[in-house]
C-alpha cells in the first residue's frame, strides 16, 4: 500500500504519494526505506520549515499582500531580540487600532527576526495583509529605523519568500528552533490522508498550473512522487435574477412628465374563466 497525503492551502496545492513499510516487509526493506544520514535528517528539516512557511502563505495572503524589512538606526540597535519582539508587538498592536477605528480588515502578519548572517546586524523582515496606505503607515509606526523596505509577494512567489524568510535555519544550523512567527488568526493549510493502492500514481488535474514535478522516484523497495500546482482563480459568479421572468425597464413621458415604467416582455397569460362559465362538452350538447 501507499499513502498520498494532500495539503491545500488557498489555491497552491501539494500533492505526494509515497510508499510506507508494509507489516510484513524484512528487516532489509524497512532499513532501505527509513535509514538516512545526519545530513539528510537536516536538509529535510530546512526543507520541511521552508515548505510550511510557502504553505502557510498562501492560505492567508495574495499575491498582491506585502513584504517589508525593517532596519534599525545605530542608536537604537536593540540588546536581544526580545527587544525587537516587543517593539514589533507595539507596532502590531497599533495597526490593529488603527484598522478597527476604520472598518478595514483584520490584521495578519508573518515575521522572521534575522542578525546572525552578513554584518550580523539585527533585522526583521514581515508580511502583512494589504488595505492602503500601508507604507506610509509603517514608517510612521517603525520609530527606530530610517529604512523600510516594501516588497510584494508576486515580485519572487511564495516559494522564494519562503526560502528568503528561513535561509537563517540553513546558513546558522537552527534546526529545531522555531524562527517565524504568525498572527493567531492565520488559517491554517487543510491537510488529508488516504491510502492508495500500490499502482496509483499521482497526476495534475486539468487546467492547473505546474509549479513543480519531482517525477518518479524510487529505488528497490519504495517510489514516491510530489506535484506542486497552482489552481486557477475562480470567475465571478453573475449576480442571480430578482425575477424569473424577463424584464425591461424603459421611460414613458406623457404631457411633460417623466417616469421609468417596467413591463413584462413575457407571453401574457389570459386569466382561466370561472368554472360555472367554463364551456364543456357536456353543456354544448
Amino acid at each position: 500500500m501507499k499513502r498520498r497525503k494532500t495539503t491545500r492551502a488557498g489555491r497552491l496545492v501539494w500533492d505526494v504519494i509515497y510508499t510506507v513499510p508494509r507489516p510484513n516487509a524484512t528487516q532489509q526493506e524497512r532499513k532501505s526505506i527509513r535509514e538516512v544520514t545526519s545530513e539528510q535528517v537536516a536538509q529535510t528539516n530546512c526543507n520541511t520549515a521552508q515548505r510550511k512557511l510557502e504553505m502557510l502563505m498562501a492560505a492567508n495572503f495574495e499575491p498582491d499582500d506585502l513584504v517589508f524589512s525593517l532596519t534599525y538606526r545605530d542608536e537604537d540597535l536593540p540588546a536581544s531580540p526580545d527587544v525587537t519582539r516587543r517593539r514589533l508587538a507595539k507596532v502590531f498592536s497599533q495597526l490593529r487600532a488603527y484598522r478597527r477605528a476604520r472598518g478595514l480588515p483584520e490584521l495578519k502578519y508573518i515575521y522572521v527576526l534575522e542578525g546572525r548572517h552578513g554584518d550580523h546586524r539585527p533585522h526583521a523582515h514581515l508580511i502583512l495583509n494589504a488595505v492602503g496606505g500601508d507604507l506610509d503607515l509603517m514608517r510612521s509606526l517603525w520609530v527606530w529605523g530610517d529604512n523600510v523596505d516594501l516588497n510584494y509577494i508576486e515580485d519572487r512567489g511564495y516559494d522564494v519568500w519562503a526560502g528568503y524568510f528561513t535561509k537563517e535555519r540553513r546558513e546558522a544550523s537552527l534546526n529545531g528552533k522555531k524562527q517565524f512567527v504568525g498572527s493567531r488568526n492565520l488559517v491554517r493549510p487543510t491537510v488529508t490522508y488516504q491510502w492508495v493502492d500500490d499502482a496509483a500514481m499521482i497526476d495534475p488535474p486539468p487546467g492547473v498550473q505546474v509549479i513543480d514535478d519531482s517525477g518518479i522516484k524510487r529505488n528497490a523497495y519504495a517510489s514516491c512522487r510530489y506535484l506542486k500546482y497552482m489552481v486557477p482563480k475562480r470567475k465571478p459568479r453573475k449576480p442571480k435574477r430578482e425575477n424569473n421572468g424577463n424584464l425591461r425597464a424603459r421611460t414613458r413621458v406623457v404631457a411633460d412628465l417623466e417616469w421609468s415604467v417596467t413591463s413584462h416582455t413575457g407571453m401574457e397569460k389570459k386569466p382561466r374563466p370561472p368554472r360555472q362559465t367554463r364551456k364543456t362538452a357536456y353543456n354544448r350538447r
